[in-house]
Parts: C-alpha cells; sequence; structure tokens
C-alpha cells in the first residue's frame, strides 16, 4: 500500500500539472498531460502554428519555501523545446504563482550552482557529499547566494508568469 505522504506529494504534483495544462489550454495550445508515461516531461502542448513543447512541472503547495526540488537528470541533455514551469500553488488561498524557464537555463544554473556547492566546506568544514538532489531557488536566502548568480532574482522576474517567452 503506498504511504500517505507519497500519495499527498503525487496529488499535489497532479495539481500543479493541471493548473498548467489549463493557463496553457486557456492560451489555445492543445495540451496533453504524460500522466506519468514521460520520463522528462509531464505536459505535451501543441501552439497553433504547430509548434510543439514539452514541459516538466514542479510544484509547491505550500507558501513557504524559496526553492524547487530538481535531480541530477535535469542537469543533463537540455532541449530547446523543453521548459520547466514551477508553480507555487499557495494552498489555494491566495492565485497561484508559477514560472517558465528553459531547460537549457536550468541545466546551467543547477550544474554550476552543485560543483560550488560540492567546493564549499559544509558548516562544520567537512565535505559536502555527491548527491543526486538539486535545486532551483525562486528568490535567494542565505547559503544560496554562495551558489547561485547575484543577478538570479532579477532573472527570475522575466520567467515569471511569463508564457512569451516560448515564441
Amino acid at each position: 500500500m503506498e504511504d500517505i505522504e507519497d500519495l499527498k506529494k503525487q496529488n499535489i504534483g497532479n495539481a500543479g500539472e493541471y493548473y498548467v495544462a489549463a493557463l496553457l489550454s486557456a492560451r489555445n495550445y492543445t495540451t496533453t498531460l504524460t500522466l506519468g508515461r514521460a520520463e522528462r516531461y509531464d505536459i505535451i502542448a501543441v501552439v497553433p502554428n504547430g509548434k510543439t513543447f514539452k514541459f516538466s512541472v514542479k510544484t509547491r503547495f505550500k507558501q513557504e519555501g524559496h526553492y524547487f526540488t530538481l535531480s541530477e537528470r535535469d542537469e543533463k541533455k537540455p532541449e530547446n523545446d523543453l521548459f520547466y514551469i514551477l508553480v507555487r500553488l499557495h494552498s489555494f488561498q491566495e492565485e497561484p504563482e508559477f514560472w517558465v524557464i528553459p531547460s537549457k537555463r536550468v541545466s546551467t544554473l543547477i550544474t554550476t550552482a552543485h560543483k560550488k556547492w560540492l567546493r564549499t566546506p559544509g558548516r562544520h568544514g567537512q565535505a559536502h557529499n555527491n548527491s543526486s538532489v538539486r535545486k532551483i531557488p525562486i528568490e535567494l536566502r542565505g547559503a544560496d547566494t554562495l551558489y547561485y548568480p547575484k543577478n538570479w532574482p532579477k532573472e527570475m522576474k522575466k520567467y515569471y508568469k511569463n508564457f512569451d517567452i516560448l515564441r
């Protein structure tokens, strides 16, 4: 039997994917959720001119949390037609927020940040152990300022609720 916490995580992920699919459909994209059948993306969308895009959706349910969790896999093989959409649902108590980021930018950012993290001593001066976990901040806080570009908050503003970057 599935652990209840895993089920909640899956439902939160599904909520983010359905939210993004609704936004894309409202913009006249023909949209299909892959429902777990595609390894790297959650949504395929076709623009009226026939151009196809793939989206990997990462979702946070609550307001708290200034980053989204990714994996080592997200560093590899960026594609021109693959975008990450980071969704913060705010427990549906207020309008959700989202950021649309090209996979090439995500790949470069998390690869560079992870390498810096590995080179930086931990809290007690110890070396960090390698991990498959990566994170992408939506705002810089604490240690993030060491690993991510100082202009990252400004750059994130251009991705905020911006489907126009798909053109």
